[in-house]
């Protein structure tokens, strides 16, 4: 058994129970290509038909100016979203599945074509015509204790980057009539409001696709019809205790509903 083998078997066992995050670091510090491979490994073991099943869709972290460069990043960084763990709308989540439950408001493209790896390098026009539509979204996250603004980003995406899921609202728009800098995303938490900011996504969302698109083709792996991508969070980590109804709006795309019950 490999380093990178052992490594995601105790990750597997951690993500599992829920302990709290163990870096498993690396001396010198573990390199994002490691990080990688070590995911690779691990969405062996979580795709799974009794454990996440198949990747649906994939995460986009860190893709500001200024995550990049707090995390000293050279391109932004990338996890799997798995099929037992893709919600739509109105879906009821369990507290207590979660050790310290967290999410964010996100764009979501919806894939209507596969990109095939063959086929690089991707323009923006090949991929928004691959793009069925951009809805809201909510990235659920499980932190486990992680320290995420103080973490050696490496570390973190040998672990998925923290995601448990996602839930997707609509009806949405597609990828033509989406005006990013117009959209204002409204959080309520139990119908309070909680954040309200407009102009927030940290990338334009088909730049982020186009990146992942190409980033994942780097890599061997094919950006597939039906899968979706999150786009990038528009507010910091929003941490949330106990129970309580989550709503995301975003002006022109719809709206996003989660419970937790």
């Amino acid at each position: 058994m490999t380093l990178s083998e052992k490594v995601a078997e105790n990750i597997l066992k951690d993500v599992q129970s829920g302990a709290p995050f163990k870096p498993y670091s690396e001396t010198p510090p573990r390199s994002v290509e490691s990080a990688y491979e070590i995911q690779d490994i691990l969405t062996g073991h979580l795709q799974a038909p009794d454990v996440r099943g198949p990747v649906a869709g994939w995460k986009i972290a860190a893709n500001s100016a200024v995550l990049m460069e707090r995390f000293k990043l050279k391109e932004p960084a990338t996890g799997r979203v798995f099929s037992k763990q893709r919600q739509e709308t109105g879906v009821e989540l369990k507290a207590a599945d979660y050790a310290q439950f967290a999410f964010e408001p996100e764009i979501v493209a919806v894939m209507k074509d596969t990109l095939v790896p063959g086929d690089t390098p991707f323009t923006a026009a090949q991929v928004a015509a691959a793009i069925d539509r951009f809805v809201p979204g909510l990235e659920l996250l499980d932190m486990r204790q992680t320290d995420m603004p103080n973490a050696h980003i490496p570390d973190a995406i040998a672990q998925n980057i923290s995601n448990v899921g996602a839930v997707t609202g609509g009806p949405g728009v597609p990828p033509e009539a989406l005006d990013t800098d117009a959209i204002r995303t409204v959080l309520r938490i139990n119908g309070e409001v909680q954040h309200d900011v407009t102009g927030a996504a940290p990338q334009d969302p088909l730049t982020a696709v186009t990146w992942l698109a190409n980033h994942l083709a780097s890599r061997g792996f094919a950006l597939e019809a039906g899968q979706i991508v999150m786009c990038g969070t528009h507010s910091p980590i929003w941490h949330h205790e106990g129970t309580g109804e989550i709503e995301v709006s975003m002006s022109g795309l719809g709206s996003v509903k989660a419970t937790l019950a």
